[in-house]
């Protein structure tokens, strides 16, 4: 706005200055133009300077956004990899128990998965049972699921059966190789968990039980 006054201010004060000296020029009609020359080298500048700003903000913000999603990526493969050494180190100890306990054959929980429902405060789970030694037979027994975590400023551990309307109330294994168990997990109101913790009780003295324990990270 201050620019275009000033260019018809100059543009006012170079007509009447060649009206007034009779077709040419008065000295103030000249420095008017000069001033006028001037301020369209600043506007110039300034247009440039502006653009390069705007250039420079925009490679800057998706700088930054490429450093956020580089960040994302390498936050989900850490927790990937954390995940399966975890898995492994579990299978270790599993199979170091039954030479320590001079048990056949143990029990694995993998792919242990957590979601919410449209229900407030349930959640659905699922997991996997895997007999970690080869040509074993079949592995039955029974499953426990237990929830700590806080109940107001006091640590509970909750049972299944203590989990008023979750389904199945009772879980069980019977199987050769692998066998995948589903359920849902209703939490009484102000309890907040921590840890879900699966106990493997096997039936009969081939299997050597187990405890695994995971942390609450439900999914969507």
């Amino acid at each position: 706005m201050f620019g275009a006054i000033v260019l018809c201010t100059a543009a006012l004060a170079f007509w009447g200055g060649y009206r007034l000296a009779g077709g040419r020029p008065s000295p103030e009609a000249l420095q008017a133009i000069q001033a006028l020359q001037t301020l369209q080298g600043e506007r110039d500048g300034l247009a440039e300077a502006l653009a390069e700003a705007n250039k420079q903000g925009i490679l800057c913000e998706r700088t930054r956004e490429i450093d956020r999603e580089r960040d994302l990526v390498a936050q989900a493969e850490l927790k990937a990899a954390q995940d399966e050494r975890l898995a492994l180190a579990r299978e270790v100890s599993s199979l170091k128990r039954v030479i320590r306990e001079g048990g056949k054959g143990v029990v694995a929980v993998q792919d242990l998965r957590l979601a919410s429902t449209e229900a407030k405060r349930e959640f659905s789970y699922s997991f996997t049972l895997t007999q970690l030694v080869e040509e074993f037979g079949p592995s039955k027994g029974g499953i426990e699921i237990k929830l700590t975590g806080k109940q107001g400023s006091k640590d509970e551990t909750l049972a299944l059966k203590q989990l008023k309307g979750s389904k199945p109330s009772k879980l069980t294994m019977d199987f050769e190789h692998f066998q995948n168990l589903e359920g849902r997990l209703v939490l009484p109101q102000g309890f907040e968990p921590h840890t879900l913790v699966v106990e493997v009780n096997p039936k009969g003295e081939k299997l050597v039980g187990s405890v695994e324990t995971f942390p609450w990270r439900p999914g969507d």
